[in-house]
């Protein structure tokens, strides 16, 4: 089984919402879970998509359909400190300000959590579907090209929120992985 682990830095604070709702609070983030699995495969999928195109052949192969699942499996991050609090969870508020008066629209007061981590954070992506050799070394390529491309995660990234660089544990990627990423971008079907 191969796994692929990445680094996150961030640089500055990001949100990515709860699925249920805090009391005191507009917009929650899962304090056990801050950086869901399920988020980081999506923002890696459309890094990917922005790589190869919406309709390459690779995406459903890597990320999984309606009719396909993936054979890779997405881990949450986790902080690198190993200290939970190290995710500093504290709030924001955003207002929205009619153009025409420049004053707050009424009932558009916004209270969201929002983490600001205190360190760097990592997440693993693990092979759990059997894989042919050369499907295997196409499907790392594009995680690890789709995870460089990743540059925003969480919601609010248009206004300062979220932004990251994610790297690859086992290195950079190299000029040779570029040129094949961009001979398969050629390969659509």
């Amino acid at each position: 089984m191969t796994v692929l682990g990445f680094t996150i830095t961030f640089h500055g604070p990001f949100r990515v919402g709860a699925a249920y709702a805090r009391d005191g609070v507009d917009a929650a983030i899962d304090h056990d879970d801050p950086l869901p699995a399920d988020h980081l495969k999506g923002v890696m999928r459309f890094a990917a998509v922005a790589l190869l195109g919406a309709r390459h052949r690779a995406l459903d192969e890597i990320f999984g359909s309606v009719r396909v699942p993936s054979p890779w499996s997405w881990s949450s991050a986790t902080i690198s400190s190993g200290n939970p609090e190290d995710w500093n969870i504290g709030s924001r508020h955003r207002v929205t300000i009619d153009p025409r008066t420049h004053s707050a629209v009424k009932d558009r007061l916004v209270l969201a959590e929002q983490a600001a981590p205190r360190t760097t954070a990592w997440f693993e992506v693990t092979q759990v579907g059997r894989l042919a050799p050369d499907d295997e070394a196409e499907h790392r390529l594009i995680l690890r090209c789709a995870a460089a491309g990743v540059h925003g995660l969480g919601a609010w990234r248009r206004r300062g929120l979220g932004w990251v660089g994610i790297t690859a544990h086992d290195g950079p990627i190299t000029s040779g992985e570029v040129e094949r990423l961009l001979a398969l971008k050629g390969q659509r079907q």
